[in-house]
């Protein structure tokens, strides 16, 4: 269940975007606490996050802690290089070994 999320933040930190999107089902969401969202489906993740790791290089996501439970995976993450320093809740909905929406809370 969370090989799909080790391999998201290995992307992330690589600033792989193709391996980064192919972490996700062709309908994903991205969303914050509030239900706002940031991304919906793989293309609309191509193009945000293909303009972060153009922006910020220095971008790097790291595992804090993780709890597993069902078909969610919760982890607490760092991220750093975007000019601030900061920890966020994500939760990953996985189907199909896919990420099929994940919530922000920062």
């Amino acid at each position: 269940m969370s090989d799909v999320t080790d391999r998201v933040l290995v992307a992330l930190s690589a600033h792989d975007l193709e391996a980064f999107v192919d972490c996700y089902a062709e309908d994903a969401t991205i969303e914050d606490g509030y239900d706002r969202v940031a991304a919906r489906g793989q293309d609309e993740l191509r193009a945000r996050f293909g303009q972060q790791f153009a922006e910020y290089p220095e971008l790097r996501v790291e595992l804090i802690s993780r709890t597993v439970v069902g078909e969610f995976v919760v982890q607490e993450e760092e991220v750093t290089g975007r000019g601030d320093h900061h920890r966020h809740v994500a939760v990953y909905l996985i189907e199909d070994g896919l990420i099929k929406r994940e919530r922000l809370f920062a």
